[in-house]
């Protein structure tokens, strides 16, 4: 495989990453490690409102199954 990245390729991986961002908009699961608090906001790197913690773990709801 070539090293070398192509226009093409440079223009999908923005387009990915693009589709990406528009799916995270109101859709970052977090839950606070220090106090349990959980809620569902925009960005990741989020503090906990509830008791300002950074210690916070996030993920993308859209990578949970639809059971």
């Amino acid at each position: 495989m070539s090293e070398h990245t192509t226009e093409e390729d440079t223009s999908l991986l923005h387009e990915w990453r693009s589709k990406i961002e528009i799916a995270n908009r109101n859709n970052i699961f977090c839950h606070c490690c220090s106090c349990g608090y959980e809620w569902v906001g925009s960005s990741f790197g989020a503090a906990c409102s509830s008791c300002g913690s950074q210690n916070v773990e996030q993920i993308s709801c859209w990578q949970f199954p639809d059971d």
